[in-house]
Parts: C-alpha cells; sequence; structure tokens
C-alpha cells in the first residue's frame, strides 16, 4: 500500500484532517491527517483503501482499513490488528466513521483515486464493476477480523490488509486440479471473500488453459470418496468446484464462448460415467445428484433422467423407497447415510421429499413417520405442522391428534406449548387436544433453558417493510446463527440456522451481519415485540411459520412467542411517556417542529430511507393524469398529487412503519437518527388533522417517488431507442 501523493507526486488531492484546538476525548490537541493509500500490485482490485492517521510531527498515530463495497468480514472501517496503533486510536476511527458517513465527496474522491491508481499500474483504464453511491452504505466501526488471519496475509502481501491473491506456497509440487482441491480445502468454506474471489479466478485460468481440466475433477472425486481415511474437507473442496464449474461453463456457452459447449458436454458425460454408471460411493452420489438438481444448467439426457428419478440407476436422494411399506426403512438408511441427527433437519428433509411425492401418497408416508419406532421420526412427523399450506397443516394436526398420546415425546410436547399460539383456527384447537392427549397419558414436558448469553442484530426496515434479525446463541458446545425476516403483513417470511463450530465462526457471523445495511446491534426485547407482532400477521392471514422457527424459540428459551398484533396508539402513548420520564424538553414544540423538518432530509440516509418510495402502475397513473392535464407536469403539482392520492391510502401502512422504525432505533445501541425525532414525525402521521403534503417526510418519499418515475421512464425511452 502506497499513499496516493507518493504514486502521483503531482497531484494536489487534500488530505481528510481532524483539527483540535483542545484535548477532546483521549485525542491530544492538535492536526490529524487521514492519508489515501492504496494497493500498486499488478492485475490486483481488491476495491479498498487504507488510512493512515498521521499527527502534525509526521509520526503514525493509526491504520484504519476500509473496503469500498461493504460486504465481507474485511469491509470495515477497522482498526488494522497487526499494525501499531495509538491508545486513543478508537477515537480516531470513530472521527473517521463520522467523516464517511458525512463527507460522500470523500467517498467519491477515493473512489476516482483507486480508479487512477489501477490505470497507471495495470497500463488501461478501469473496467471493475461499479462502486455502490456513498449513500446506500451506512458506515459502523468495526472489530478487527481474525488477527492471526490477517497476520497470514500481511505476510504474503506485505501490507496490513490483504489484497485478493492466490494462497499458495511456493515450493508445492502440487498442481491441477489436485492443487486446487488442496487450496480450497485449506480456505474453507468461512475464508475471507478476497482469498476465495482468487481462488475462483484461478480456477477459471485452469479451465481456461486445460481442457482435460473437468475429467480430472470428476475422476478425483470418486478417489478421494473411496479412501479408507476420507477427508470429508478435501471431499467439501471438490464438490465446491464442480459447482463453480458448472457455473462457469454456463456463463461462458451463454456468452458464446468458444469450446464452452463441448467442455460442458465432457464434464456431464464424464460425470454419468464415473460418478453414476460406475457406481460409486452413495453418498458422493446423492451429493452430486442434489449439485445437478440445484444448477441452472442445461443437462444432457442422461443426468436429467437421474435427477427426475426417472432411470433405473437414478440416485435421486428421495428415491429410497419403493412402495410405502420401504419408506421407513428407507428414510432411516438415508438419514444414517448423511449422519443426521436432528430432527428439524430431518423435517426439511421430509417436506422436500413430500413436496415432489404424489399427492396421494403424502398423508399415508406423514401417519407412517407418527407411528414409526423412532423417536427421531416422530418428532419429525410432529414437526410436519410447520407447513406453509394451512390445508396440510390442517391435516398433518387431525392425524397428530388421532395417534396415542403416549407416543408424543417430551421434546414435542414443549414444541407444541411453545407455538401452540402460531397457528391459526381450527388447527389451533386441534393442537390444543394433541396436547391435552399427551398429558393425560403422563407425558412430561422438556424443561426449556434460557441461555446465559444472546447476541441480536436488527436491520432498518425497508420500503416494503421487511427486516432482517440475526442472533447469535449458545448450541450445546457450539453455538447458533439464527436469521429471520419478518415482512409487514406477511409475517415471519422466512427462518434459518448456521452451526457455528469455531470463533471465527462466530465472528464471521457477525461480521456478516454488521456488513449489511444499517444492521445494528439490538436487544432481545426488541425482538420479542417483533416477532410477536409478525405472528400476530400471519396468524391473520392464515399462515403458519416454518419449524425453523421453533429451534430458534428453544435456543432463545422463548415460551412467550405469541401473537400480538401492533397497536400504534398504544405505541405512540409509551414512547411519548418514555420522553415525558427522562426527556420532557424534547417533547416542546420547537422539538416537535424541528423534527418534522429534519425528516425531510432523511433520505439522504439512502440505507436506512432510500426505498422509502412508491412505485407501480398507481403512481404512473396519477403522474399520467396529470401529464394529460391542462397544467403539465409540474414537479411541485406531482408531489402534492402523489401525497394526496397515493400515499393518503397508504397512511395507516406508513404510520405502522414509522412506529417499528422508532421502536428500532430505541432499541439500537448505534442510533443513526435520535429515536425521539423519529418519534414526532410518527406522531404527526398519527394526527388525520394533518395532510401528508405538510410532513416532510412524505414530502421527500413523493419526491422520490417521482425520481423514480422519471428514472424508469428514461431507461424505457432508451431501451426502446436501443431495439429500434
Amino acid at each position: 500500500m502506497k499513499p496516493y501523493h507518493q504514486i502521483f507526486p503531482d497531484a494536489q488531492a487534500p488530505s481528510i484532517t481532524l483539527e483540535l484546538a483542545q484535548k477532546s476525548g483521549r485525542i491530544p490537541r492538535g492536526r490529524y491527517a487521514f492519508v489515501e493509500c492504496y494497493c500498486t500490485r499488478p492485475g490486483c482490485d481488491c476495491r479498498r483503501v487504507t488510512l493512515l492517521v498521521l499527527n502534525e510531527k509526521m509520526r503514525h498515530q493509526a491504520l484504519i482499513c476500509l473496503g469500498f463495497d461493504g460486504e465481507g468480514p474485511f469491509c470495515g472501517p477497522y482498526l488494522d490488528g497487526s499494525s501499531y496503533q495509538v491508545p486513543y486510536a478508537s477515537e480516531l476511527l470513530d472521527f473517521c466513521v463520522h467523516t464517511l458517513n458525512s463527507r460522500p465527496d470523500w467517498v467519491l474522491r477515493m473512489y476516482q483515486q483507486y480508479r487512477d491508481v489501477r490505470e497507471l499500474v495495470d497500463g488501461r483504464p478501469y473496467r471493475g464493476r461499479d462502486f455502490p453511491q456513498p449513500g446506500d452504505l451506512f458506515y459502523r466501526a468495526l472489530p478487527s477480523p481474525d488477527l492471526e488471519a490477517m497476520l497470514k496475509e500481511s505476510v504474503r502481501h506485505g501490507s496490513g490488509l490483504p489484497c485478493p491473491h492466490t494462497p499458495c506456497d511456493e515450493g508445492d509440487d502440487r498442481y491441477g486440479m489436485v492443487r486446487l482441491v488442496e487450496l480450497y480445502a485449506r480456505a474453507g468454506a468461512s475464508a475471507p471473500a478476497s482469498l476465495l474471489v482468487a481462488l475462483q479466478d484461478e480456477l477459471h485460468r485452469h479451465l481456461l488453459a486445460d481442457p482435460l481440466a473437468v475429467e480430472e475433477l470428476v475422476s478425483l472425486l470418486p478417489a478421494l470418496s473411496s479412501n479408507a481415511r476420507v477427508d470429508d474437507d478435501r471431499v467439501a473442496a471438490a464438490l465446491r468446484i464442480l459447482c463453480l464449474t458448472l457455473d462457469f461453463y454456463q456463463v461462458e456457452v451463454e456468452g458464446g464462448g468458444p469450446g464452452a459447449r463441448q467442455q460442458m458436454q465432457r464434464l456431464q458425460s464424464a460425470l454419468a460415467l464415473r460418478i453414476f454408471r460406475e457406481k460409486c460411493a452413495a453418498e458422493l452420489r446423492f451429493a452430486v445428484a442434489d449439485i445437478l438438481a440445484q444448477c441452472r444448467v442445461k443437462l444432457i439426457p442422461e443426468l436429467q433422467l437421474i435427477c427426475d428419478g426417472g432411470a433405473g440407476e437414478g440416485v435421486n436422494r428421495f428415491d429410497l423407497f419403493n412402495s410405502a411399506e420401504e419408506f421407513i426403512p428407507g428414510v432411516l438408511r438415508h438419514f444414517a447415510s448423511v449422519g443426521l441427527s436432528s430432527p428439524f433437519a430431518g423435517a426439511r428433509e421430509i417436506l422436500e421429499l413430500v413436496s415432489v411425492s404424489d399427492p396421494e401418497m403424502r398423508p399415508g408416508l406423514t401417519w407412517e413417520l407418527m407411528n414409526a419406532d423412532s423417536t427421531l421420526l416422530r418428532e419429525i412427523a410432529a414437526l410436519l405442522l410447520f407447513n406453509a399450506d394451512p390445508e396440510q397443516s390442517r391435516e398433518t394436526a387431525r392425524m397428530l391428534v388421532s395417534v396415542d398420546g403416549a407416543s408424543l415425546t417430551p421434546n414435542t410436547l414443549r414444541r407444541l406449548i411453545v407455538a401452540r399460539n402460531w397457528f391459526p383456527e381450527p388447527t389451533r384447537s386441534i393442537v390444543d387436544q394433541t396436547i391435552n392427549n399427551a398429558r393425560k397419558a403422563r407425558v412430561q414436558c422438556a424443561h426449556l433453558d434460557r441461555p446465559d448469553e444472546e447476541t441480536v442484530y436488527a436491520s432498518c426496515l425497508d420500503g416494503s417493510g421487511t427486516q432482517y434479525f440475526h442472533i447469535l446463541v449458545p448450541d450445546g458446545a457450539a453455538h447458533a446463527g439464527c436469521t429471520l425476516m419478518l415482512q409487514q403483513g406477511y409475517g415471519v417470511s422466512d427462518c434459518s440456522l448456521v452451526r457455528l463450530e469455531t470463533r471465527r465462526d462466530r465472528d464471521d457471523f457477525i461480521a456478516a451481519a454488521r456488513s449489511q445495511r444499517c444492521c445494528l446491534e439490538s436487544t432481545g426485547d426488541y425482538l420479542d415485540l417483533r416477532v410477536c407482532q409478525a405472528l400476530a400477521e400471519g396468524t391473520e392471514r392464515g399462515r403458519v411459520p416454518g419449524h425453523w422457527l421453533v429451534r430458534v424459540a428453544e435456543l432463545l428459551g422463548r415460551d412467550h412467542w405469541k401473537g400480538r398484533p401492533l397497536d400504534a396508539g398504544q405505541e405512540l402513548s409509551r414512547l411519548r411517556e418514555g420522553i415525558a420520564e427522562n426527556s420532557p424538553a424534547l417533547l416542546l414544540v420547537d422539538e416537535h417542529l424541528r423534527s418534522l423538518e429534519e425528516s425531510g432530509e432523511w433520505h439522504r440516509y439512502r440505507a436506512l430511507f432510500g426505498s422509502w418510495k412508491e412505485e407501480g402502475r398507481v403512481v404512473e397513473s396519477v403522474i399520467d393524469e396529470l401529464r394529460a392535464s391542462k397544467g403539465g407536469l409540474g414537479g411541485a403539482a406531482v408531489v402534492e398529487r402523489l401525497c394526496d392520492q397515493v400515499l393518503e391510502q397508504k397512511r395507516p401502512l406508513l404510520l405502522d412503519r414509522l412506529i417499528l422504525a422508532t421502536l428500532w432505533l430505541k432499541s439500537a445501541k448505534e442510533a443513526p437518527i435520535p429515536w425521539q425525532r423519529m418519534y414526532h414525525v410518527a406522531q404527526a402521521v398519527a394526527d388525520p388533522s394533518i395532510a401528508l403534503k405538510e410532513i416532510p417526510l412524505a414530502v421527500s418519499m413523493a419526491r422520490e417517488s417521482f425520481k423514480s418515475y422519471h428514472k424508469r421512464s428514461k431507461d424505457g425511452r432508451q431501451h426502446g431507442g436501443d431495439s429500434a
């Protein structure tokens, strides 16, 4: 990394400086310059800058790392853990973060400087993808990535933070696909994004240089799986390379790359021969069949038959039985082959199975599971209640209430009690009867423990009312990373879990959460509030959340999640009481007016409010109608009409969204806007005597809606001109 003024000695680019007339916090008075440094390695496109902080005596104070794309564990800004930092470096970092958010011109200048450096070093104009707009990212100080990983990378690169390059050893005598498998296995799935990109680039170069590489890869798969001591990391790495290779050739085929179609044919023919016809290990065949079933490439007929389960030698992972009598043994064999012991993972497998099986067989298969000798299968059967299809959920409930209550396990009883309020009627009443049957049979309810710790991150609500939660919670000897997606008017839209075995896994999970747009550390109370509101919305629509939400509730020890609709008036009263108790001056009229005025500028926080606008036919019809009128298409007239005819119709929805955003800000530990400001805007929207066109935030939303319409119209005209 070299300072920009050393790369371009004649450049007059100013530096961002911090000048303190007196001591501020721990920072001594003086002048501190933030010097931008860039990578000068030929061919590197790391898309990052290192900020060297120097005092007025040109002494090193701090080294701050920043990636331009805002993604991954190395996105920053953070203090370089492998470099010297003064004791008050964290406060210098805070100033840097504040300046990045308030000075978009600085960010744009660094983008241009990066382009200048790449053009000088590589000898051609920079052709990388577009940088994100400064307002699309909300910067926060992030913790330094794992120090050991940073040191390894910095030794290889010779700087504080690595640029993408291949982490190969100079003395490694392996070559070709064997070497690539080794590198991917060594990197692991949680490697930094820059490292994975570099490996992928090397894979692409190898595929282009060696036409026989695909056959070498396919030959490696059975060899790795048939060893006496199977190396799971290398098998996983080889399978990952197979996915990437299929994607690579598909892109080449679509782009008309020379020989790409023949290479795709060669790869698929090799898979058909070496993996399926020669009857490799069943687990490997299942894994390859999964990859083929999920990839977007056009398969040769033989592989298509295998994925469809239509060939005699088909190995579709759901082709486990030839009749209902063989169903239970087939499922148990499959679970044993993949080492599956969790009823939640098993329920996912069974739900996928019934989704592709004959609908007439589903009730019989479910009944077989409920009456199986295996405790695991009976617990899986109960989790099939959590089906997004209300009819199938109700059908499963009717079967479950018909089985012997004593066959329910203590874990199943606890899960039914925890989730009984998540079901709409009449399914809820059937679930209650099932619980009574188990209690009459003296089934003991399993205990539900509350974890000693939990970390919650919550994103802001986007323009559609969607919000994400990322939760880190202990799970036995490891941790679990839980992700929830809540959607306004829909409920719990999605839920997923990932097991985090190591501290690095946990750090990567948190870093990935924090790198998302305005995803801030929050509280368990706010999580509970939002989940209960989402459950109420889902129940109203007759939707049942997926079974993974049950697992999240178990891990968090939540036995009180039940649908509680958002009461706008009640929440506003509580918020007002909180302000009156702690900061009564913030309820003065001047504060109310100041909050409304500031709300007109909130759209400059694009990560928070960039999607708060209206689109679609309603907006188009209003604007087209105004265009046809005698008054013409004046901007002020359009904004007023959109406020009156579009936003006013959605006023209750806007009020709910503002209240939810206020609660989010109130719970956040690093709120970009004081929650009291948002409260005042919500209070104004709740007052029907105030027209939305008198509220600056609503006017700003209408203006952004008009801009979006204008941009779509312009793009449409350009596209039409190109087509002509």
